[in-house]
């Protein structure tokens, strides 16, 4: 896989520095992505000290990279989340399925871009729209009237309901009697 060009940063005396300097403190490289980011992992410290460190070198220039274009296994591997950084089929299977995504919401976005037309055409109101309810109707419904006054009487009125607690006093119980 070939990314873009990385642009030079730093003059040819500092990057042989920085090779040196990464060279000395062990630090290799792991792997490459799709976009051009470098993935390096070294350890500092000794014995039961000795702490593993990783780290990506972006392949834009300082200051203009985005942190979207790390692929998910890469960014998982960085935050320690897999042992093993991902294999060239893994990265490549993650892609194809998030193309094969990509094309279901497209689909499905035309889909639902056809109903609205559709739906604008027939001229019927579009439910998941924002469109408001039709309150006169809802009062109907709920039995009362529509100019704001109060519910008409049903044809039986609601009973209270009856039973041990129809003539409970709070202080008329006591504990044991």
């Amino acid at each position: 896989m070939s990314g873009p060009v990385r642009p030079q940063q730093f003059g040819a005396l500092r990057r042989a520095a920085n090779k040196a300097f990464d060279f000395l403190m062990g630090k290799k490289e792991v792997g490459r992505d799709a976009v051009g980011n470098i993935y390096f992992q070294w350890y500092e410290g000794s014995g039961e000290g000795r702490v593993e460190k990783r780290e990506v070198q972006w392949a834009t220039a300082y200051m203009y990279y985005d942190p979207n274009d790390i692929p998910p296994e890469w960014r998982m591997w960085l935050r320690k989340q897999r042992e093993q950084p991902p294999t060239e089929e893994e990265l490549a299977r993650s892609a194809a399925q998030r193309h094969q995504m990509a094309a279901r919401v497209a689909a499905l976005d035309e889909k639902e871009r056809l109903r609205r037309q559709r739906q604008e055409a027939m001229g019927t109101p579009d439910q998941h729209a924002g469109a408001q309810p039709d309150m006169a109707r809802f009062i109907q419904q709920m039995g009362g009237k529509a100019d704001g006054g109060a519910a008409a009487p049903g044809p039986e009125a609601p009973k209270r309901p009856s039973g041990p607690s129809e003539g409970y006093k709070p202080d008329s119980w006591k504990p044991g009697a």
